[in-house]
This record gives structure tokens, sequence and C-alpha cells, in this order.
């Protein structure tokens, strides 16, 4: 039979218009349900070549401290059956932790393989490490999340990364004592101050809360004590660092306590600066005298761009005079001078008077002027020299770094000065002479350009 429209549609084999519809309908979901597996199996084959796909990284235990063996893992799937970790390499460099991985594949049926790849770092200090994968990483993809590429290790109360530098008298008064740390690790230690006692238990300087923490290198003045006897040579003691106004006892050092900078001489800076009121311009001759006579000179220069100078030298502990005179008349400003130490704690300052020599006195490490400032003699298992072609070669046999380096003249002027984080080092000296070496807390006299 014919419609209206002239169209069979109820003969045998014959469909509706609407029929059509809903057999075409029908078919949709069947094609969808073929075409989905080809389009996964053609998108998986076109990541085929990377054959570790990570998707997380635990690190075990949960929370570790100073005292666990920690551990990392790389939790994710191989890409196919033939897919394997050739190698794997994990370097800690201070609070980061270098991967190298290297995975492969023999070739297999496509399909993913969970796998756990486990790296054993053992303990570590304390300290937030962060985890990545150097360039030697190949075949491996990493869409973990970010912040698991980080990890806390805890532990202890933070005193094992923080490091005692030194216990001395201030530079320039006896009426302190100073404490140098170095703190390499996440704890603060809030509002904290340091105590300083004697072989008895008697208290001989205390530190006055005066910083927030102790974030890195730092310098902490304590004041001496009414009435507190100071042996005059190295004495057994015990220096305590509190927190939280003194409410907290965090670290304890016990140790032979010298007060005094390692002899022949210590590090002055003298420096010369513009503190306003105009603009000062031209060169300043320096120097500083003992008992009259000349120990060390030089000259300073101020220029529209630089309105502070200054020199390093070396001198024993002693009572100084420093003067500075210009070349030039003032052309303004209001340039003082004087000198300080590392940490940049000064002396008293003075006013450039014209060429009125007006001088300014200086007292050097003044409890430590009694002791021998004789050479330490040369220890061949802590430092040796060896003159070469061009200069010195200059070793610590003990495979420890040379750490801060000073070369000085003759005259203690600073020729050299680097921070060596290795165990050796070549120093230039062309011209024969006498020179002071100073590595760490080592001094010698060396005999340079002689080769």
């Amino acid at each position: 039979m014919c419609g209206p429209d002239g169209n069979a549609y109820d003969r045998p084999g014959s469909a509706r218009p609407s029929d059509h519809v809903i057999t075409t309908s029908k078919f949709v979901p069947m094609a969808r349900t073929l075409l989905l597996p080809l389009a996964l199996l053609l998108a998986f084959s076109t990541q085929a070549q990377t054959h570790f796909y990570i998707d997380e990284i635990t690190v075990t235990p949960p929370a570790p401290t100073t005292a666990d063996n920690v551990s990392i893992q790389l939790i994710g799937n191989l890409s196919d059956g033939g897919a394997y970790i050739q190698s794997v390499v994990a370097d800690v460099s201070g609070f980061t932790v270098e991967i190298s991985m290297v995975a492969l594949s023999n070739g297999g049926i496509t399909v993913l393989i969970p796998h756990t790849e486990n790296i054993i770092l053992g303990q570590l200090p304390a300290g937030t490490y962060t985890i990545y994968f150097t360039d030697a990483t190949t075949g491996v993809l990493d869409s973990a999340p970010l912040e698991q590429h980080e990890f806390t290790v805890t532990g202890g109360n933070g005193c094992d990364n923080l490091d005692l530098v030194s216990v001395q008298w201030h530079a320039f008064t006896d009426s302190l004592m100073m404490v140098h740390v170095q703190n390499n690790g996440p704890i603060l230690f809030d509002y904290p101050n340091f105590i300083l006692f004697d072989a008895m238990g008697d208290t001989l300087a205390k530190e006055t809360v005066n910083f927030f923490g102790i974030p890195n290198e730092s310098w902490h003045p304590m004041q001496v004590m009414d009435g507190a006897t100071i042996p005059e040579d190295p004495f057994p003691g015990t220096l305590e660092l509190w927190t939280l106004f003194t409410t907290e006892l965090a670290c304890t050092w016990e140790l032979d306590v010298d007060l005094c900078p390692p002899g022949p001489c210590a590090t002055m800076i003298p420096y010369v600066q513009n503190m306003g009121g105009g603009i000062t311009t031209g060169t300043f001759d320096w120097a500083l005298y003992e008992d009259g006579d000349e120990v060390a000179s030089g000259q300073f220069e101020l220029t529209n761009a630089a309105q502070y100078d200054s020199d390093t030298i070396c001198l024993p502990p002693g009572r100084y005079d420093m003067n500075v005179v210009p070349n030039q008349p003032l052309t303004g400003g209001q340039p003082m001078y004087g000198v300080y130490v590392q940490g940049f704690f000064s002396s008293a300052t003075q006013e450039v008077y014209g060429q009125l020599p007006v001088l300014l006195p200086i007292d050097f490490y003044l409890p430590c002027t009694d002791i021998s400032t004789g050479l330490i003699e040369q220890a061949p298992s802590t430092l040796t020299t060896t003159p070469v072609p061009g200069g010195l070669m200059v070793h610590r046999p003990d495979g420890a770094p040379l750490g801060a380096l000073w070369l000085f003249d003759a005259q203690g002027r600073l020729l050299v000065s680097e921070q060596v984080p290795t165990d050796r080092l070549f120093v230039p000296v062309t011209t024969p002479g006498v020179y002071l070496l100073r590595a760490g807390q080592h001094v010698v006299k060396v005999l340079g350009g002689v080769w």
C-alpha cells in the first residue's frame, strides 16, 4: 500500500519515515562503542615511546625524622609488557633530591602495567627537600602533583644544623663577646639569646634578645656580666642557646673557649662614607699608626656614583690610631671614617676635617694584646703550601674544604679573598716576598713568587 505521499510503508521490508529515525538512532551507540576503543588505542600508541608514567610520589615514612631511613616511591604504570626500568640514580645535594632514571622497552603487548619504583635515601638532615628529575632521565613521564615533589624531614631541636663558628671578644670593646653561628636548617630558634658559662657554671656573658630568629649566618653580641672573672687563657666552658625570651633551652655546646681570634693577625676593614648633606668626591689618603709608627695605609676614592669606599687589611690585636686626609678641598657632604670587622660591627667613627690631622683611636681585640702573636706552626695534617709556577698551591691533606681564604702581603694588605668549597686552590703570587695566608682557622707564613 501507499500512503498519501505515494511511498510504500507497510509492505514487508518497508519502513515508515518515522521508523528510519528510530532505526538510525539504534545504530549510533553501536558505532560509538566500536570507535571509542580504537581512539584510545591510537592515543595510547602515540605515547608508547614513554615507558614509565609516574602518577604519584610518596615518601616513607610519611612524616620522616632525622632518625628514619627515608625512601621515595614513584608510583605509576609501565607502558607495555616489555617495559622496564634500566637504571635509577638518586643524589641528595643540600636540600634537593636529584633523580636520574632510564626506562626502556623490549616491545610487548600495549597494556598499562602497574609499577612502583622504590628509592632508598637513608637518613637525612632536618629540612624541606625538593624532588626533581635531571636531564639524564629518559623514557619517563612525570605527572605527579607538584606538591608531592616536596617533603620535610624533622627531628631533634635543630641543633645539628646550627654550626657554631666562633665565640670571641668583640673587636672594639671588652664589655661584649660575639657568637658567630651558621643555621643550615629550617628551624629559626624564635627570639634567641646565647649565654656563656665557665667551668664552674658561673655566667660570664649573656645576650639580650634582639632577633626574631636565626635564619642563616649571624653574629650575636653577649654582654659581659658585672663582676665576671674572664680567664686569660683558653678555658673549658658551656655555651647555651635559649629561645622564646629565655624560656626554653634549645642547644648546648661543651667547648674549649678561646676568646681571641687566631693569630697572628685579624681582618680589619678601614672605610670612608659620606653621611649626607651633599655629594663628596675626590681621593682620601688613610693610614693606621701604632705608637706613632705607620702600620698600614692606602687611598679611598669617592665618586658621584659611589659615596663609600673601603680596604681590607690584617693586623694583630692592639691600640691603633687612624687618620684620613682629603687630597683636595672638600666638595660637600659629611665624610666619616672608621673601621669594621666581619658582621659589620664598627668602631667609633670620625669626621674628615680637611687637611687637619684628627686621629681616631681604635682598640682592636685589646684583651688579646698580652697573648703571643707568633705565627701558628703549620701542621702537615691541616694545611700545606707548595710553590708552583705563577703562585702557590694551597692544600688540606685531610680533605676538608679550605673555606674562607685570605692572602695578605707583608704590610697586611689583602691580595686574595675567596670562599673555597674544595680542599685545594691555586693562589697567584708573582712578586717574591713573605706573605700571610689564612684558610679558615689556620694561619701560616709563606714565601711566594720564588718559582
